[in-house]
């Protein structure tokens, strides 16, 4: 048993943001019954430029990769006003900043991404509405190239809220996670007044972000302290996972803005791992499929790499 008596957690003040920070506090807490753990709500860059596309709040932030959902949570870490900071693990920049470490993630929720739509039969004529340029491709190539769209940024309510009173919109597409954890997901819901439609999208043509799915913890690593606690509420298969997933995009050098697709499962005791990547000028993505051992996720990421034959 750890010598901590008090462990303060961090995170961003959004609804799914604090549902996933309670997510870790439960966890804590049962593992450790005699830990006080308190919640500390920091105000990141990505959440307050809303008034840019995401994949240019970076530039115009002067924060590298996906800094900016993480870069103030880092400063609180630094400075000793927080011991663990909670991310939802797709916005966690593909290498870390020296001094910190990913000490530890919560089991996967579902990885789909879901289509939410106004009309219950759309066949994927029309404006569609996604930050994501991933989903922006993926979605090109799954219904063609009639498709328009148009940016959205904010919360899943706001999100869901703005698909429902814009009627020049005919879609939008949203993480099956952040959904569910706010208790949101249903194939008939209605927001403001308006029916809206979910369904799933099939994995295998929307691959989803790296780390889709999984809550992150992360630490200074020079608290041994609080890394061996973390360690006591790890997800072996998230992070094996999570290993895979992260060096490939390592590997391939991808920003926030890259649209790449990477996901990982595990089969008995072989890691299967799926990426699909649009490189500038292409319409069809460079994809690839391989599998390895369980006990080696980072060297199947740089090996899922390999086997892109982007040259």
């Amino acid at each position: 048993m750890t010598s901590k008596n008090t462990l303060i957690i961090g995170t961003r003040g959004s609804a799914l943001a604090l549902a996933q920070a309670d997510m870790v506090r439960a966890a804590l807490s049962l593992r450790y019954p005699e830990l006080d753990v308190r919640r500390e709500i920091i105000h990141t860059t990505g959440d307050r430029r809303t008034d840019v596309p995401l994949a240019d709040v970076a530039r115009v932030s002067g924060i590298v990769d996906k800094g900016i959902f993480i870069k103030e949570l880092e400063t609180a870490l630094l400075e000793g006003r927080i011991d663990v900071a909670v991310h939802s693990l797709k916005d966690v920049p593909s290498e870390l900043a020296p001094g910190f470490t990913l000490a530890a993630v919560l089991p996967r929720a579902a990885v789909e991404d879901v289509l939410i739509t106004r009309e219950p039969d759309w066949n994927g004529s029309g404006t569609l509405a996604t930050g994501s340029v991933r989903r922006r491709l993926m979605a090109r190539t799954y219904w063609g190239s009639g498709l328009r769209f148009e940016d959205l940024r904010g919360n899943v309510p706001t999100r869901l809220a703005k698909l429902a009173e814009h009627p020049g919109w005919d879609a939008v597409i949203l993480a099956r996670a952040g959904l569910e954890r706010l208790g949101l997901y249903a194939p008939e819901t209605l927001v403001e007044g308006r029916k809206l439609y979910m369904r799933p999208l099939p994995v295998e043509a929307f691959i989803p972000a790296v780390g889709q799915g999984i809550v992150g913890m992360e630490c200074r690593s020079s608290d041994r302290e609080t890394v061996e606690m973390l360690a006591g509420v790890n997800d072996p298969e998230a992070f094996a996972c999570a290993l895979a997933e992260r060096a490939f995009l390592v590997r391939l050098g991808a920003s926030c803005s890259t649209p790449v697709g990477v996901y990982a499962r595990l089969e008995g005791d072989e890691l299967v791992l799926r990426a699909a990547y649009y490189a500038p000028g292409r319409e069809e993505p460079f994809a690839v499929v391989v599998r390895g051992d369980r006990k080696e996720p980072g060297a199947l990421g740089l090996r899922a790499f390999e086997e892109l034959d982007l040259l």
